[in-house]
C-alpha cells in the first residue's frame, strides 16, 4: 500500500539513486541473518537498508585499510 508520505517524498538532486537491476546476492548463516533482521528493525530500519549501511561501513574501512582484514573475533562473529 502507498501511503500519502511516499506519494510526496522527492528524491534529492544530491543523493544518487539506488540501482534496482542487479542486486548483489547476499548468502548469510541463519545466526547472521536473524541478527541482521534483529538489528535493523531495532533501528526501525528494512532489512536490506540496514544490510547496505553496513556494506558502507565495511566499503570505507576496506578503502582506509586497502584490503579485507579480519580478526578472529570477526571470523567467529563475536566481534
Amino acid at each position: 500500500m502507498t501511503t500519502s508520505a511516499q506519494l510526496t517524498r522527492k528524491h534529492s538532486g544530491s543523493v544518487e539513486r539506488l540501482v534496482h537491476e542487479k542486486p548483489i546476492p547476499l548468502r548469510l548463516a541463519k545466526s547472521e541473518l536473524a541478527e541482521a533482521h534483529d538489528k535493523a528493525r531495532a533501528e526501525g530500519r528494512s532489512s536490506s537498508n540496514f544490510c547496505r549501511l553496513i556494506h558502507l561501513m565495511g566499503m570505507a574501512r576496506y578503502r582506509e585499510l586497502g584490503r579485507v582484514e579480519l580478526g578472529a573475533a570477526d571470523i567467529a562473529g563475536q566481534g
